[in-house]
Parts: C-alpha cells; structure tokens; sequence
C-alpha cells in the first residue's frame, strides 16, 4: 500500500512540473515492445510495477493476477497495469502476447482519462497489429533512446487501443469486425469439438449467413477451413509432444475420419502424419546428440 502511495506522489508531482511549465513538453518512453512465444510454462515472480504494462494475448493462454485472483487470460484480453499495480503471470505452453513497457508524462496523463480496467477483451484489430510491430521495430532501432518519431507512434498506438476498447465496450451495438473475431475466438476455443456452422453462428447471435459472410470478409478464408488449420495445428502439437496414435491424435483434435485427417495434413504440410511424426523424432534425435 505505501508502494503504490508513493507511486502515485510521484505521478502527481510530475503533473505539478507540467502546470507550472518547468517541463517543455509532455513525453512517452516506450522502454520495452515485442511480440513474446512462450513455449514453455513459465510463471513471472509477482511484483509492484514502476512502469505501465499494455499486454494483448493473441494465441494460447496464461493466467492473471486480477485483484488478488488468478484469470484466465484468452485471445483478445488485454491487460493494462499502471505503476504501484500488482503485477503477476503464469504462462503457458505455446502462449504468445504482444506487449509494451512504458513510462512518461503523456502515458500519465492519457491514463488519468482513459482509466482503463487491468483486464478487458478488444478485436484482434490488424491495425493494431501492424502500429505494435512498428513502434517495436522503432524502439529497438533507438536502442531504448526517444525521438520524436517513436513519441508520437506511441501516442497513436495509445489512441487507437483506446478507440478499438470503447468500441469493444458499446454493447449490443458491436461492429461487424469486432462480432468476427469473436466468432474466430470461438473456433480457436472449440476446434476440437463437434462445430457446426449453426452452433458459430448462435454463439454469435446471428444467422448462419452473416456469421459467413462476416468472417470471410474479415479474414479472406471460410469459417470450416480456418477450424481445419486450428484442428491441424492442435494436431501437430499432439504429434511432437505426446505418444498417442495418429487415429487418436486425429479424433482428438477435431477429425471424425482418419482419411480426412490424413488428405488434409498432407494438403497442408506436405507430408503425412506419420511422415511429420519421423521428421521431427529425426530432429529430436540430432538435437540430443549435438
């Protein structure tokens, strides 16, 4: 409690240099930005930041210490924790995230008036995406150091997350883009069980025919063939890691048929199951050995 009074007097204090104009202008610093792949399980030891946390979970899970409680973290959650937060992590296997560490002046102020929840859920804005990879690769071109290019790529990624937040928190009055990640947020939840496009589509709260057009719009490929590449990539991971049989690794990701599994995997990757499964013991071999 007396860490996070402290931070918030310093917080105040850095507004009382702007009124009083001993400070030119206000300034972000995006101290760290990148796309993280956990591939292991791994948990961040708990403790109280001295920095702002922007973090997006984009694939796989992880869990959050959400006021004194463990969250599970999904595709399209944000997080946003300010200095003095408690801050704390589990990842998991295959989890990835893109994140920001930041700090300065506008980030203060910004923050003061957004007064952004520490877990929400936004679309997979692309735009987002794109603004996130560009302030990263700005950051490590400066090597931590601020300029006005990096400053300003930090207030539109600032801005437009913000937007994509109260857009995401209107209501019933959802756009079509964000109802499309969110059906996309389905599949990725439920590949490996028995999907229909009906059963998408009430999830969705709309007809079969929109929830199609929608996610063809959106993402440039049909719902069914988007579930078979999660179903195959479920599948792969089962191959590599675990023991199971390829007809079990095929009803348990999603496949009724072993044939069907079998003509889409190789549709795909080029190689059978069984052929991916011996390459990669090959690989496993050669790593032990070296």
């Amino acid at each position: 409690m007396k860490y996070t009074q402290s931070m918030n007097d310093l917080r105040r204090q850095r507004r009382k240099l702007m009124m009083h104009g001993r400070e030119e202008k206000l300034r972000t610093e995006s101290i760290d930005v990148a796309m993280a792949h956990h591939k292991k399980r791994h948990r961040n030891p708990c403790e109280f930041l001295n920095t702002y946390i922007i973090r997006l979970q984009t694939s796989g899970y992880c869990e959050a210490l959400i006021d004194n409680e463990y969250v599970v973290i999904e595709p399209g959650d944000l997080l946003m924790f300010r200095p003095g937060d408690k801050y704390e992590l589990i990842l998991k296997n295959n989890s990835i995230d893109y994140y920001v560490i930041c700090n300065g002046t506008w980030i203060d102020q910004w923050w003061d008036n957004f007064t952004p929840p520490q877990k929400s859920t936004i679309p997979l804005d692309d735009d987002l995406l794109k603004l996130w990879k560009q302030l990263a690769k700005e950051t490590l071109r400066r090597n931590g150091t601020i300029d006005e290019l990096t400053d300003y790529l930090m207030r539109v990624f600032c801005l437009t997350l913000q937007r994509l937040h109260e857009t995401a928190c209107i209501g019933k009055t959802l756009s079509p883009s964000y109802i499309a990640y969110q059906i996309k947020k389905f599949i990725d939840q439920h590949a490996t069980e028995a999907l229909t496009l009906e059963r998408i589509a009430k999830h969705a709260g709309i007809s079969v025919s929109r929830a199609v057009n929608l996610f063809k719009i959106n993402f440039g490929q049909s719902i069914m063939s988007y579930a078979i590449e999660v179903r195959l990539a479920v599948a792969c991971e089962r191959i590599r890691f675990s023991a199971m049989s390829l007809d079990y690794v095929a009803k348990s990701s999603g496949f009724n048929s072993y044939t069907y599994f079998h003509r889409q995997f190789r549709m795909h990757f080029g190689l059978s199951p069984r052929q991916y499964r011996e390459e990669q013991q090959k690989r496993s071999n050669l790593s032990i050995e070296q």
